[in-house]
């Protein structure tokens, strides 16, 4: 690269006299309504400074004193923050005419120079698009229209999700809180050759490989620069055991003989046999640098390319890989190194400063103050962090719950495990096998409780819960299981009080607090629910067998000795709706606490609808917590509408949230579910609530 990158608030972005030229050999604009609509989101989330990703750009010279850049990568995202801009602009108001005025940006696409150009400068112009055969009339209108019909979908998408003021993005927000990274490629690279091989193997260019790449471009040794290249393509793919990718060499010399000890901090034993080159070489030869250029060029130039082959000669013949979904992707696990690495909380955990963090970390740190290291250097770190990649990588293969790989993704079939993956030393059928990775007192409960989050945290950024457990195993020479489970369930702890916003110390104050809290309708927070349902699980799950010692395991939850009263309530209610709704006749539903496992259940729904298809009119606390529960997205448009007793009928309910088979329970037993049934309910839960925030209200 030429140097740091450049960070740019949107104002920057589009003020700037730049020309931003799409090149023939990239495709067309192509975000539809799920692309356009989570940037608009990530911009409406924006609070303080904002990254919003990263645009990769080669500078080619100037056009009537403009810096003309080639797009690279993040074309799409441009092209979306230009329509955006486009539909904010014209507004009837001296915020929008002055940002109008300010707007100095091209935007061109080399491959609808004509279409694309007049389109774009149109809706600049005037922010109109509502008689797109106009433009471009040249081309005749159904060519135009075929070809524009991209842009002028993804303008009218984000003028459609304007139409609900609640939905309407600040333009001033927008240009001083959002900044996107700016990142240009050495004067000297190969476009034609980098496109040529980038459009072949069908991938782009991404943040992470640009990190790769000035990782190994820090290091002098071919040595040192091999095995960060083997650490990194072992460590990003995240749905295989890193046993089953690196070598026999490697699995050994990282892991131990049975595969079962985290990879040592000291570089040369994570080298291995090479480690001399390290020293520059049995005959005193000088070491060979290698500049960011060569390397990317290299990695540009390899067919098929270095990772792949690796990764295929350290499979076993005699083997599947075993694979898992993984819950994090790999940009926004290296975000969560980093953030370990450099032992400062201000590094964000979005992963779109990829670039910018690793350059002001890891690869350009010279000073004592960026990471608290002494006479750091540019290898020191670059090898210093990617022994800490292959620690934390290890940890999160052995301790982090990850899904099956044929569970479907974001949906109610999603099956969790917690496995480790072992040398077999019998050699009788596969060469590893996979085992529990802790005792089995404490293995489901560790899927519980971190599924549950994993449910909450549902997107690959702001993973804090994830973050939590890793620094917490990171300092830990060995792992107890128990030990894991306790902190896991006190940073849970702490996550409810900081959600129902509990400020007071009396009773009274911290139960109004939490009605406040939870009575939010549709707006209510995602944990809350997901929290109690594990609650719920701890209780009822464990109600039965070997009272004394579970009951210690369920007290954990609320930080004591001993169940609180509400705990005991919560357990006789629910016996007797279960007994009711087992001997119930013939179309009754039954409860089961046993079968439940937390699922990407997303949406909230109102057990008694807001407008219900009967008619007539809803209850006047239907927002409040007791009628609320946590559906798929699927089920709750389809039954959304529909009153209680007929949702009963209409799901599987022993599938459901426990909080959703509760309301069922207690409407089958009194068989109706209205006003009263809402309140009792919520006031319930409020107690539990409370009981579960914070061991020393325990009423």
């Amino acid at each position: 690269m030429t140097g740091e990158p450049a960070v740019l608030n949107i104002a920057e972005l589009f003020d700037e006299g730049c020309v931003y030229r799409v090149p023939i050999y990239q495709r067309a604009y192509a975000w539809g309504a799920d692309e356009i609509k989570t940037l608009l989101d990530d911009v409406r989330r924006a609070d303080g400074q904002y990254y919003l990703g990263s645009l990769v750009v080669a500078r080619c010279g100037s056009e009537r004193n403009r810096t003309v850049y080639e797009v690279i990568d993040g074309q799409q995202r441009l092209t979306t923050l230009y329509l955006l801009m486009a539909a904010l602009c014209h507004d009837d108001d001296d915020q929008a005419a002055a940002a109008l005025d300010a707007w100095h940006m091209r935007l061109e696409y080399e491959c609808r120079a004509e279409s694309y150009g007049a389109l774009l400068q149109q809706l600049r112009k005037s922010g109109a698009s509502d008689q797109p055969e106009d433009v471009g009339a040249q081309d005749g209108p159904s060519d135009q229209e075929t070809m524009c019909r991209p842009l002028l979908d993804g303008y009218q998408i984000i003028r459609q999700d304007f139409e609900d003021p609640e939905r309407r993005i600040d333009l001033e927000k927008l240009r001083t809180n959002v900044s996107i990274v700016r990142d240009e490629l050495p004067s000297g690279t190969d476009l034609n050759r980098y496109f040529e091989v980038m459009n072949t193997r069908g991938v782009q260019l991404r943040p992470q490989d640009v990190v790769k790449a000035r990782l190994m471009s820090a290091v002098s040794s071919p040595t040192d620069r091999e095995t960060i290249g083997r650490i990194w393509d072992v460590c990003s793919d995240m749905d295989h055991y890193m046993q089953c990718l690196a070598t026999p060499d490697e699995r050994t010399r990282w892991f131990g003989e049975g595969w079962t000890s985290a990879p040592p901090a000291d570089w040369n034993r994570l080298v291995g046999e090479a480690a001399p080159d390290n020293d520059g070489g049995d005959d005193g030869s000088a070491k060979l640098s290698k500049s960011f250029e060569d390397v990317l060029q290299e990695a540009l130039s390899e067919e098929p390319p270095q990772a792949e082959q690796q990764a295929q000669s350290g499979a076993h013949s005699d083997d599947e890989t075993e694979r898992y979904r993984s819950v994090i992707s790999f940009p926004a696990f290296l975000m969560h190194v980093l953030r370990i690495y450099s032992d400062d909380e201000n590094v964000p955990l979005d992963d779109a400063p990829l670039l910018s963090e690793f350059d002001n970390r890891v690869v350009n740190i010279f000073d004592d103050k960026a990471v608290g290291i002494p006479s750091a250097s540019a290898e020191d770190n670059a090898k210093r962090f990617a022994a800490a990649l292959l620690q934390c990588r290890f940890l999160f293969d052995n301790y982090i719950v990850k899904t099956h790989m044929d569970s479907a993704v974001l949906s109610d079939a999603t099956e969790w495990t917690l496995k480790c993956c072992r040398k077999n030393k019998s050699k009788k059928e596969r060469s590893y096998y996979l085992a529990n990775a802790f005792s089995d007192e404490v293995q489901q409960e560790l899927i519980m409780i971190q599924s549950m989050f994993q449910v909450t945290e549902t997107g690959n950024n702001h993973k804090k819960a994830l973050y939590a457990m890793l620094q917490w195993l990171w300092a830990k020479e060995a792992v107890d299981g128990s030990a894991f489970l306790q902190h896991i369930r006190e940073y849970a702890r702490g996550s409810l009080e900081e959600k129902l916003q509990l400020k007071g110390t009396l009773t009274e104050e911290r139960r109004l607090q939490i009605r406040e809290a939870v009575n939010q309708g549709v707006g209510t927070e995602h944990f809350i629910f997901n929290y109690l349902d594990y609650a719920l699980w701890e209780l009822l799950n464990h109600a039965d067998d070997s009272p004394q010692g579970q009951d210690m395991s369920a007290a954990g939850i609320f930080g004591t000795d001993e169940l609180p009263a509400v705990a005991s309530e919560v357990r006789t209610r629910w016996n007797e709706y279960a007994e009711q709704a087992e001997h119930s006749g013939e179309g009754a539903q039954t409860l089961d606490c046993r079968r439940f496992r937390f699922r990407y259940r997303n949406s909230v729904e109102h057990f008694s609808p807001q407008h219900p298809l009967s008619g007539g009119d809803a209850p006047p606390n239907v927002n409040d917590f007791g009628n609320l529960c946590l559906l798929t997205v699927r089920e709750n448009s389809r039954r959304n509408n529909l009153d209680a007793m007929e949702k009963i009928r209409h799901f599987n309910v022993a599938q459901q949230s426990l909080k959703f088979q509760f309301m069922v329970g207690q409407a089958q037993k009194e068989t109706t579910w209205g006003e009263q049934q809402i309140k009792d309910q919520t006031e319930l839960w409020i107690r539990l609530l409370d009981a579960l925030s914070d061991a020393s209200h325990v009423r």
